[in-house]
């Protein structure tokens, strides 16, 4: 009988061990595969802000970066610069102009969890600045949200008047 459940236990182990599923396929995409679909979806997104951006009466600019920005009012105070603690009002809504956050939020910039297209745009900004930032995904919360109420893939546009820079 021990002989038994043993070749019967040997029998389940080696018919459970893990074999390759034929379904799918077991190669990654190219890197260059990678590159191709990165710059397909940059692109798209451009496009998307661009139509926004003919449409808006503002007049945006475009950094190097990607990050698109009109200025309202320019602010006489003291600049944003990396590891200042700024002070600012801020509204956040996905292009269709459905409200995400809003809010007063104060932080140390470069060294907080802020999206880097908000990061880089409060750098240019002075006490007293009111802007406009469109931000793609990669500038962002990319893929995948903030778990919350940004969903993925979002182009934010945020309102930031800075209060103060300390």
């Amino acid at each position: 009988m021990k002989y038994i459940i043993l070749i019967l236990l040997l029998a389940s182990v080696t018919g459970c061990q893990n074999k390759p599923d034929n379904r799918s396929s077991s190669e990654s995409p190219s890197e260059e595969r990678m590159i191709e679909l990165n710059k397909s979806i940059i692109t798209s997104d451009r496009q998307l802000i661009t139509g926004y951006v003919s449409k808006s009466d503002l007049l945006f600019s475009e950094t190097a970066t990607g990050l698109w920005f009109s200025v309202l009012e320019k602010g006489g105070g003291a600049r944003v610069k990396t590891g200042d603690n700024v002070t600012f009002d801020f509204e956040c809504n996905l292009m269709d102009g459905n409200t995400l956050y809003s809010g007063t939020q104060t932080i140390r910039v470069g060294y907080e969890g802020t999206e880097s297209g908000v990061t880089e745009g409060l750098q240019m900004m002075s006490q007293g600045s009111d802007y406009i930032f469109i931000i793609p995904p990669y500038l962002a919360y990319g893929h995948t949200g903030d778990g919350h109420r940004i969903p993925g893939r979002a182009i934010l546009i945020y309102r930031i008047r800075v209060r103060e820079v300390i």
